[in-house]
């Protein structure tokens, strides 16, 4: 059987179920880009199995993002331009992370940085593709990746909610807009 990933110089990813986190591709790629998005991973990834995906049974919550596997300090850029609007970190739950306001009256969620890798401050602009952390595994994390959640209308406000980024990181991954 021919893989069409491989022709097209992608690498393959393998999304078996009940996998938490799996190797990432052996290849980096520059970040799918659409006219109006960039993929939040600037090199090779996969996604995370059941257990990292929106929804999953956490025992008192549920999991509200898309795990994504990547090599440790592998750039995490912003997927639309906005502005940031919090830096923090919180040893118990997201480790390092990045809050971004896009101009697309939606809110991203970057967790798990590697430690001190944030690129940008609060308050602070950012381009379409520019690099707010790096792939960490800080906080509970069981290992090297990026939690990225999508809210709307804004993170944690009054009347928001996450949405299930995986169509949406599908979509860009292809090259379309989500």
């Amino acid at each position: 059987m021919v893989d069409t990933q491989a022709q097209r110089g992608q690498p393959r990813r393998d999304d078996r179920a009940g996998a938490r986190a799996q190797r990432p591709a052996p290849a980096p790629r520059p970040a799918p880009s659409t006219g109006r998005y960039t993929f939040p991973i600037a090199g090779a990834y996969t996604y995370a199995g059941p257990d990292g995906q929106f929804g999953a049974d956490r025992g008192t919550y549920s999991h509200q993002g898309q795990d994504l596997s990547a090599a440790q300090g592998t750039p995490i850029v912003a997927p639309i331009a906005g502005r940031v609007r919090q830096t923090a970190y919180q040893a118990e739950g997201a480790g390092e992370y990045v809050v971004l306001d896009g101009n697309d009256n939606r809110s991203y969620f970057f967790a798990h940085c590697q430690r001190n890798s944030t690129a940008v401050g609060d308050g602070q602009a950012a381009a379409r593709g520019a690099r707010l952390c790096a792939v960490g595994s800080t906080g509970r994390s069981s290992g090297p990746h990026l939690h990225f959640e999508i809210w709307t209308p804004g993170w944690r406000t009054p009347g928001s909610s996450p949405i299930d980024p995986l169509p949406i990181l599908r979509a860009w991954e292809q090259g379309r807009s989500g």
